[in-house]
């Protein structure tokens, strides 16, 4: 298994155990809006929210990045001059 994997799978497992010790019921609101749910539906939400802001900063990205090295000039090729024949 990948290192990668298994972080990944170790960080699954802890916000696993965060949602589960975190049941108890919870006020949350916003300006005129309010909401009574338990505290692990909130979390498990803005864990949602976050990862899906980052996906798309992420992705973003890789279309700048792939804009710029469309438009890069090829290298000029650095060879000497040619020398004149008698």
């Amino acid at each position: 298994m990948k290192s990668r994997t298994i972080w990944i799978l170790v960080l699954v497992a802890l916000f696993a155990v965060l949602l589960i010790q975190n049941s108890g019921k919870t006020l949350m609101k916003f300006y005129f809006w309010s909401v009574d749910a338990p505290l692990f539906i909130l979390v498990f939400f803005i864990f949602l929210i976050g990862f899906f802001v980052g996906f798309l900063a992420a992705k973003s990205g890789r279309k700048k990045d792939e804009i710029k090295e469309e438009h890069v000039p090829p290298p000029a090729s650095h060879q000497p001059p040619a020398k004149p024949q008698p």
